[in-house]
């Protein structure tokens, strides 16, 4: 027994006792054995119905490309189809391999808008790349949906039952063969069957939109440099059906290769355009110039030029030669001239190499066909509202105003050098004044057919030289790894997932008991009750649900029995050796096993050999009869209201022991707390006493009713009983209100309803443990009594 004082502070000072936490959690291992299994069995149930995932991926190495492309030079498309190793360039290839473009073209070049599922177990499981089954679909149906079509197709024996789903469409279709036309909200669909099909099998058909799946694809597909320094770059993807994946990521960066060769291509093409239609202007001006010659020495009768004029005409074919060059380069120049100033091809590529010899203008114009290029690129992924279009059509303008005003620079000089030839030329036509005139005109209808001739076989032979360009062209990325798949799923990784399950199965009801714990207003144990009260503690009562009312019998020795008799003793020393006792039994609010306890402790008196008798005062609401089977038409109440009965007419024998006698309660009167004040029952315990060596008092519970209190004037002792998980802690104020007032004599309490094995541990060596337990109390009980 003891003597507690609360401390308020207590809670936030006192030590965790981690023994007393791990048993009061293994108290209820059923919960945790229970919460396991069903933890594990959805961790079962979710590894059947998850697709296990792999991990797909390819590498691809970017070529940087020096190669010439014909007339231009190909160093110029490094943006394009190779990069010089930059983190930038390959940040920019790494855009394309994502862009929505390439991904929407690789989704129809395999025909994947449509997914099959068979039903494998408990989940369904894609099949890919042969189906047992197609699905038909309206032309343009999966370019123009906004939402996924589901079909849920199940063969039957006379027939096949077809599910029809997409958003608030739901409909069931009944069809004896798969060539029939389902006609659903959305359009006409037909299934064609191309594997037999066995009866049981079940198929789940998702026809996606085109726009919806390559939102998917780009989401799921990432693209990253290996590492900072290298030009390689890893693609990959996490997907349930690899063979599916694998045929993506392979096309994917063929039709990634496909458009870089097409980039690479385009300047070349274009040139070669340009080629071609100068070609045709020049043969038919040659043509006129040839046909002037044939005319000019048909009219004539010219054969040949007499071998006097030789020597003359020697020295001025070097002038005429020269002439010639700069008649070229004038023309070449003009040609580029009146392209660049010709409006229909304002965002054309300009013609490079075509045999100008000015440094300076070349370079102005690889300079515009490489910004023309940038512009070119950004346009794929932008409009033209974008402020850094807008920014090189700026700049691109001024490259062209650059390149108009050095071809006008360039012909003033040709102009210049061209009439110092004519000069020189004059000075030897002086010479041959004495030549026939119709020999000096031929000399300057041959000199026109020379210089178109040769303008006539340069254009031919970069015709040539373009197309060997063109046929050579190599892919911008070369494969390094082919699309291959993880032999080992990704996930779902069973080993964390069950682990995971056991985890949680133990934390949830560690977390239930905790949260219970901290909404339970009852008290908890019997070290809850001591912390709480400044009351003498006698000790705690074991729950026994199989025991019946009364537990203490001759004989037995359960752990329940020796609680009562530890409580039996720690009364009689709060007793001190005071004869024939009265110890009233109250709680605080019905239910709390006042009545029980007053059985029970007065059995444990019996078992003394000392007379007892057992005092039914909870006259509102008797129990005390009814737990003992007593007749209800003779008790207190009866005797108390009618003077004619004596002690002896209501004592009643309880048949649980021949020391222990009982007086019930008797019938419910109009007016209890009158009948507690009357002297009779004063004269009636005066008589008790002389005939019995205890008087055990089972009132009414005093947080109800002022009964108790009125029978305080009898008591030697009261014991006031609590119940583990049943009483308020808010009583345990009252509690210590009756004790510091004095209101009940030689106060203490009992605990009842506790854990049997809490507190007790009975079996082996429990003679020691109690025997100490015993030692404690009485030394506490010492102690008070002192005090």
């Amino acid at each position: 027994m003891e003597n507690n004082t609360p401390d308020l502070n207590s809670s936030n000072t006192e030590i965790i006792n981690i023994r007393e936490i791990l048993i009061k959690y293994l108290q209820k291992w059923h919960w945790f054995l229970i919460s396991v299994i069903v933890c594990l069995a959805i961790a079962y149930f979710y590894l059947k119905t998850t697709n296990e995932q792999f991990d797909v991926q390819t590498t691809i190495l970017i070529r940087k490309d020096n190669s010439k492309s014909g007339l231009l030079d190909m160093s110029m498309l490094d943006g394009l189809g190779g990069v010089s190793g930059t983190s930038k360039e390959v940040e920019d290839e790494i855009q394309l391999l994502s862009s929505k473009t390439l991904m929407t073209n690789v989704i129809k070049s395999l025909g994947i808008e449509t997914e099959y599922y068979e039903k494998n177990g408990l989940r369904y499981d894609e099949i890919y790349p042969l189906t047992p089954l197609k699905l038909i679909t309206p032309p343009l149906f999966n370019d123009t949906v906004k939402q996924s079509v589901l079909f849920k197709l199940k063969r039957k024996d006379a027939g096949y039952q077809i599910d029809f789903k997409s958003g608030r469409f739901s409909e069931r279709y009944e069809v004896p063969d798969l060539n029939k036309t389902i006609n659903t909200p959305l359009g006409a669909f037909k299934f064609q069957q191309i594997l037999p099909i066995k009866v049981g099998d079940s198929f789940k058909i998702i026809s996606n939109s085109t726009r919806l799946l390559t939102d998917a694809y780009c989401s799921s597909i990432k693209a990253n440099s290996a590492t900072k320094k290298s030009n390689a770059i890893n693609v990959s993807t996490v997907s349930a059906c690899p063979k599916k994946s694998e045929a993506v990521l392979d096309k994917l960066i063929e039709l990634y290769n496909q458009d870089a060769v097409i980039d690479k291509n385009l300047i070349a093409t274009s040139t070669a355009a340009f080629v071609q239609e100068r070609i045709k202007l020049i043969g038919t001006e040659l043509l006129d110039v040839e046909m002037n010659v044939e005319n000019y020495k048909k009219k004539n009768k010219l054969t040949d030029i007499t071998t006097d004029a030789d020597i003359f005409l020697q020295s001025a074919s070097e002038y005429d030669t020269k002439l010639a060059g700069l008649e070229t380069q004038l023309n070449l120049v003009g040609y580029i001239e009146a392209y660049v100033k010709d409006n229909k091809h304002h965002y054309d590529l300009v013609p490079a190499n075509l045999g100008i010899e000015d440094k300076s203008l070349l370079q102005l114009m690889a300079d515009y066909n490489k910004e023309l290029l940038e512009r070119m690129k950004l346009l794929r992924t932008t409009n033209e509202r974008n402020p850094v279009l807008m920014q090189m059509e700026q700049q691109l303008k001024e490259q062209r105003n650059s390149i108009i005003v050095s071809i006008a620079s360039i012909k003033d000089g040709l102009k210049i050098a061209k009439k110092d030839v004519l000069g020189k030329t004059s000075q030897f036509n002086s010479r041959i004044n004495g030549v026939p005139t119709q020999e000096r005109e031929l000399t300057e209808i041959l000199r026109q057919k020379e210089i178109k001739s040769k303008l006539y076989l340069f254009l031919l032979q970069k015709r040539e030289e373009n197309a060997l360009s063109l046929a050579s062209t190599i892919p911008s990325a070369k494969t390094i790894d082919p699309a291959y798949s993880s032999l080992a799923p990704v996930s779902p990784k069973r080993t964390m997932i069950y682990f995971l399950a056991l985890l949680l199965g133990i934390i949830l009801p560690m977390v239930y008991i905790y949260v219970a714990d901290l909404l339970n207003n009852k008290i908890l144990d019997s070290k809850e009750l001591k912390r709480l009260i400044k009351v003498p503690y006698l000790g705690s009562i074991g729950l026994k649900k199989d025991a019946g009312i009364v537990v203490v019998r001759e004989g037995l020795t359960t752990p329940i029995v020796e609680m009562f008799r530890i409580i039996r003793t720690n009364i009689q020393f709060m007793l001190a050796g005071k004869e024939k006792p009265v110890i009233l039994i109250t709680s605080s609010i019905s239910g709390e096993g006042k009545s029980f306890t007053a059985i029970n402790l007065a059995m444990t008196f019996a078992l003394l050999k000392k007379k007892v008798i057992l005092v039914g005062l909870d006259i509102r609401s008797p129990m005390l009869g009814n737990y003992l089977h007593l007749s209800k038409e003779k008790g207190i109440t009866i005797y108390i209201s009618d003077e004619s009965y004596i002690a002896e007419d209501i004592i009643v024998p309880s048949d649980l022991h021949p020391y222990l006698d009982v007086i019930p309660a008797g019938p419910v009167p109009p007016n209890p707390a009158e009948l507690m004040m009357n002297q009779r029952l004063d004269d009636l315990f005066l008589q008790l006493r002389e005939m019995y060596d205890y008087i055990i008092i089972d009132s009414a519970p005093i947080g109800l009713v002022s009964d108790t209190y009125l029978l305080n004037r009898l008591a030697d002792n009261c014991v006031y009983v609590a119940r583990q998980n049943y009483t308020p802690r808010e009583a345990c104020t009252l509690i210590n209100e009756i004790y510091e007032h004095n209101k009940l004599n030689n106060m203490s309490v009992i605990l009842n309803g506790t854990d049997e094995s809490s507190g007790y541990g009975y079996g082996y060596g429990y003679g020691q443990r109690h025997h100490k337990t015993d030692s404690a109390e009485k030394m506490n009980l010492i102690n008070k009594i002192r005090k």
